[in-house]
């Protein structure tokens, strides 16, 4: 991720005074009682919020013929609504079979103590799995408990009475499964008991005349988690269930599907001949620009992609066929810009280890010319970017309105989705014999190829680290994948903890300005922005891959204390696909450790040794440039107590460039720091 300049920041203020959706009067009536239909009478709503608690929960789902058995039904009238009294249209969440994988749990405990009740913080994960933590989540599937991290929403500070208990799965939970949540043994400031809800107590005592509901809560406490809670009433219990991967990835495969079947007739082919196998086609392209400097070639063009948008508008949404699935709008195309830097002669080592490149936040294919691949270049790689379609810079002013409304929401991650397929017609003009190998730009002049064919593979940093894992589970054109600075979970665990999301904040908070709002309309967020980031596809990404695609091998590389992107979302990310680690992984001593307060139990938690001397499926190196340890709660490390933000360092670490290039070409993430942590000095 990257801070936006002020200049930009002012251009999406001035902008939301022209798409600002006017005042309605119907959405301005406050939250009736929770009896209500489309609320959940287990909990009282704050009054003129939301009744959308707890989150995620099956009572705001309905029976359905999908591949759960639900599919998600949230109040058009109920969900929150933004200052000008327009709630949030969930006419798309509404189309999924579940809740995000990485849902982050919400529910209001007033008077709640977590110190004195033992709930598990982020700096001591494994407690959440205690027989008597006081916090369980259940999959109901397998009949295991799931690790968490729970803390008190840092963001509503200036609010006690409206702060959420925030509890953040440690990994991404099962695709299709059922989950219950149970609060029990609750203690407050004082030390008191907090008692069980009424609702609890009357579901707990539910007999056939009672509602539905209270039966179906009382199935929960007496079959569910009757191993956990045995005779005694909890203060709180409900499920909900997991979207399953069909109705997940459905949107992205079939965008896919359809991608490559017309590039089979609209295609360049190799020296004319139009009988060659389908992976030889590339996509048309255009050589716009070819400039070297020193030893490095910059080439600039355009390619052509098959549109799924209505339109090329940085407000368009999905053209869907008459079942809701994207569908290729006619003969119209998105026309796509590229740029590749690598060396502008031939090295004794070969040709260049060709990449696609993702960039950072509402960035542009221009990152891989500055400092982001230069040392990449140095070491003999390519390095070809593309504007990341959804979150580029073109895309600003679609992010101010739905900051302002997010009922809109949908069309930022529609352009998403179009953007993998950009980054999937990226890597075959990579591959093809008929892409750029057969571009003379690409050459030496002397007839010498100046990269590898067929050998592409996937790099990506920050934002192209959160949604490189989503490009690379549904792609046949690479299979080595490093993910720099990654996460996942932008709603749960990106943003509250970025500094960059003070800019963006600015113009979202006064639009929501309760806090309980705030974090359930980024929770909906979530629901679709798990289709364009890792969060939707880490089941697939180096195990249980896609039909048709093979699992990648991955490489993680995390900065700790990382004031851009949390290391709380890169190892959430590690967990999710199964990465083992370089252990020792942190040294609370190095530099001194005079700033390392509140550091980590146990660094990336849950992750077990990485063997360094073989290839590895996935694996994760935490590099510490010295940074004082992070906030350990949903806020930002802004200011001079937390350093130097090493968000973008590694640049100059020629280890961390040997890891690279070693995994790229062998798949072994060499052990280049022994039997100590990873750390450098070196930025």
């Amino acid at each position: 991720m990257r801070r936006l300049r002020s200049v930009a920041l002012a251009t999406l203020a001035m902008s939301t005074a022209l798409i600002a959706t006017p005042f309605s009067q119907s959405g301005a009536a406050l939250i009736p009682d929770p009896g209500v239909k489309g609320c959940d009478i287990l909990v009282t709503a704050p009054v003129g919020h939301s009744c959308m608690l707890p989150w995620p929960n099956d009572a705001f789902t309905v029976a359905a013929k999908t591949t759960t058995g639900r599919r998600i039904n949230i109040s058009a009238t109920l969900d929150p609504a933004n200052k000008s009294g327009v709630h949030v249209n969930p006419k798309a969440q509404n189309l999924n079979d579940g809740f995000s994988p990485g849902s982050v749990i919400l529910v209001k405990v007033p008077g709640l103590d977590l110190t004195r009740s033992g709930i598990a913080p982020s700096t001591n994960i494994g407690a959440s799995l205690n027989a008597n933590a006081p916090i369980v989540l259940l999959d109901t599937v397998t009949h295991t408990k799931a690790a968490y991290f729970a803390e008190l929403d840092a963001q509503a500070t200036s609010t006690p009475d409206e702060q959420l208990l925030l509890i953040h799965p440690a990994a991404a939970l099962t695709e299709g499964h059922r989950y219950a949540v149970v609060l029990r043994n609750l203690v407050n400031g004082e030390g008191a008991a907090i008692a069980p809800l009424a609702s609890t107590t009357a579901a707990w005592q539910a007999t056939p005349t009672s509602s539905t509901r209270l039966r179906h809560v009382q199935s929960v406490l007496k079959t569910d988690l009757k191993s956990v809670i045995g005779s005694t009433v909890p203060y709180l219990a409900w499920d909900f269930t997991v979207i399953s991967a069909q109705s997940s990835s459905t949107p992205a495969l079939t965008m896919r599907t359809l991608a490559y079947k017309w590039l089979t007739t609209h295609h360049v082919a190799y020296k004319g001949s139009t009988k060659l196998a389908a992976s030889n086609y590339a996509p048309a392209f255009t050589v716009t620009s070819s400039v070297d400097t020193g030893t490095t070639r910059d080439i600039h063009g355009t390619f052509q992609v098959p549109l799924f948008l209505k339109d090329t508008s940085a407000f368009s949404g999905m053209n869907l066929d008459g079942k809701g699935l994207p569908l290729i709008n006619g003969t119209k195309t998105w026309t796509a810009n590229f740029i590749c830097v690598l060396p502008n002669s031939l090295s004794p080592s070969g040709p260049a280890m060709p990449t696609a490149y993702g960039h950072g936040l509402l960035g542009s294919a221009r990152e891989v010319e500055g400092g982001s691949f230069r040392a990449g270049v140095a070491a003999n790689m390519m390095g070809c970017a593309t504007d990341w379609v959804g979150m580029s810079e073109s895309d600003i002013l679609n992010v101010a309105r739905n900051l302002n409304n997010m009922s809109t929401f949908s069309t930022q991650t529609d352009h998403m989705l179009q953007g993998l397929i950009n980054m999937q017609f990226l890597g075959r003009l990579i591959n093809a014999p008929a892409g750029f190998a057969a571009d003379p730009h690409f050459s030496d002049g002397s007839g010498h190829q100046l990269f590898k064919s067929n050998d592409c593979h996937f790099m990506g940093y920050s934002q192209g680290g959160i949604m490189g894992g989503a490009a690379s589970a549904i792609s046949t054109e690479w299979s080595r994948v490093i993910l720099g600075v990654p996460g996942m979970n932008y709603g749960g665990l990106l943003l509250n903890r970025s500094v960059d999301w003070n800019e963006f904040s600015s113009l979202f908070n006064p639009a929501y300005p309760n806090p309980i709002d705030q974090q359930l309309v980024l929770q909906f967020a979530q629901m679709l922005w798990d289709r364009g980031e890792n969060e939707g596809y880490v089941a697939h990404i180096t195990s249980h891959p896609y039909a048709g695609m093979k699992a990648k091998q991955v490489f993680l590389i995390e900065n700790f204390g990382d004031h851009q992107v949390s290391n709380q979302a890169g190892d959430m990310l590690a967990r999710s696909i199964g990465a083992k680690n370089h252990q020792p992984a942190f040294n609370p001593s190095f530099q001194g450790g005079a700033a390392r307060e509140n550091p980590p139990v146990a660094a990336q938690w849950g992750l077990s040794k990485l063997d360094q001397t073989k290839p590895a499926q996935a694996g994760v190196v935490l590099w510490d440039y010295g940074t004082p340890t992070p906030p350990t709660v949903n806020r930002a490390p802004d200011g001079p107590a937390y350093g130097q933000d090493p968000h973008g360092f590694g640049r100059g670490n020629t280890y961390l460039m040997t890891q690279i290039t070693t995994f790229l070409s062998t798949g072994i993430i060499p052990n280049l720091c022994g039997e100590a942590a990873c750390q450098s000095t070196t930025p």
